[in-house]
């Protein structure tokens, strides 16, 4: 009796194949960390949760906050009782990943306000109590190419905009 021969592969053994080229795609994904976009999405993202809870906090807590933006990164300031801006202990210093950096302008001051702009350690922008903001858009660099912004009027939360 003549013994038939298999030819291909089975079932199983083209599954365990493509479980391993998409597990190796995924951990190419994670090991490539100069991802702008991404980066600069994440870092929207995190400054715009970061306004809307100072907002907030603003508002219930009666208490003026104000953020001091710096091309590579942002600090939380708020007004205590002796009318001085100090540092939020509950907010740290955030520092941007070098690829990207941070344009502000604000309608009252022109242009391009950044460190070079306000180098007294006063906030650019304003977040009161009385539920008024500063009017502002802030501009996410990635290799000196706007990829995003952030915007607000002053009246409505900021707005998160993509730049083509």
């Amino acid at each position: 009796m003549q013994r038939r021969q298999a030819r291909g592969f089975t079932l199983l053994e083209l599954l365990v194949v493509i479980l391993l080229i998409a597990l190796t795609a995924g951990l190419v994904g994670l090991v490539n960390p100069d991802s702008g976009p991404r980066q600069a999405r994440q870092e929207a993202q995190r400054l715009l949760g970061l306004l809307q809870l100072l907002r907030q906090e603003a508002v219930l807590g009666y208490q003026d906050f104000g953020l001091r933006i710096e091309p590579d990164g942002y600090e939380v300031l708020r007004l205590d009782d002796r009318g001085r801006w100090v540092a939020a202990r509950d907010f740290r210093t955030h520092r941007l990943p070098e690829t990207l950096r941070l344009r502000l302008e604000v309608p009252e001051a022109g242009p391009a306000l950044g460190a070079s702009g306000n180098s007294n350690g006063l906030p650019q922008l304003l977040l009161l109590s009385s539920d008024e903001t500063s009017a502002y858009t802030l501009w996410i660099d990635y290799r000196q190419q706007a990829l995003l912004s952030l915007s607000s009027d002053g009246i409505q939360d900021a707005q998160l905009e993509t730049q083509d």
